[in-house]
């Protein structure tokens, strides 16, 4: 496991001075670079090799999101890097030790030059040694999107250099905020304080691509559901964003 303390910063609370969804999925992901940095596993380690680790897959479930100021404690448990899948859990916790926000994330090492997913060599995956997974509901990395769905009204949007990481594609938090934006402009309201949240990345987009959102919102057994696709031209997915508020 690994871990680190902060302190809820203004930049990453909204309106009502809470961390939003894009926010806490960065302090996960910065828990992975930080847990990674000066192993076989790190970005410049991998980069030298012409690799690099591509999330496939987050789940996340919030209990609370943490107010401005608030101490939180963000953690990471990899719990299984073999064959083309390195697995791991994060985690936050509040000043008293409870945790209010747990993820299930699932990666995989992609080949640079052939653009494809790679077997994770034995000296990567040691960097990881496995430890025992979070109690949480696991949910299957692959997400149907109900066959109605609907444009949204904000039409395309095209990738800017903003929205790109330092792999220059699109970085896996711009996606949930496209998604949250189409929400809103829907006139669903403000989405960036859900209780559920899962995602599925399909493809990557880089910058001057078109991405077209078409949105299904539904209820099952009491709960409603909304499911964003985030498509190219040819309505194929660059991503899947599925929100429980």
């Amino acid at each position: 496991m690994f871990s680190f303390n902060t302190k809820i910063r203004y930049s990453e609370c909204g309106v009502n001075k809470k961390l939003t969804l894009p926010a806490l999925v960065n302090y996960f992901q910065d828990c992975s670079t930080f847990h990674s940095a000066g192993t076989k596993g790190s970005w410049e380690a991998l980069m030298e090799k012409g690799m690099a680790w591509m999330i496939l897959f987050w789940q996340i479930e919030v209990s609370r999101y943490p107010s401005l100021y608030e101490d939180i404690k963000i953690g990471t448990i990899p719990y299984s890097v073999e064959g083309l899948f390195g697995c791991r859990n994060f985690f936050m916790e509040d000043s008293g030790g409870n945790m209010i926000a747990k993820a299930n994330s699932i990666w995989t090492l992609v080949d640079l030059k052939k653009q494809l997913p790679m077997f994770i060599p034995e000296e990567v995956a040691e960097s990881y040694p496995s430890e025992q997974k979070l109690d949480m509901d696991y949910s299957d990395r692959k997400i149907i999107f109900p066959k109605n769905g609907e444009n949204s009204e904000a039409g395309e949007l095209i990738v800017r250099q903003r929205d790109l990481d330092i792999n220059r594609h699109v970085n896996n938090e711009q996606y949930i905020r496209f998604a949250t934006d189409a929400l809103e402009e829907m006139g669903f309201g403000d989405r960036t304080h859900p209780k559920g949240l899962k995602v599925e990345y399909r493809k990557q987009a880089f910058k001057g691509d078109l991405i077209y959102p078409v949105i299904n919102d539904r209820t099952e057994e009491d709960t409603r559901i909304f499911t964003v696709s985030l498509n190219n031209a040819k309505g194929k997915p660059y991503c899947l964003v599925e929100i429980t508020p």
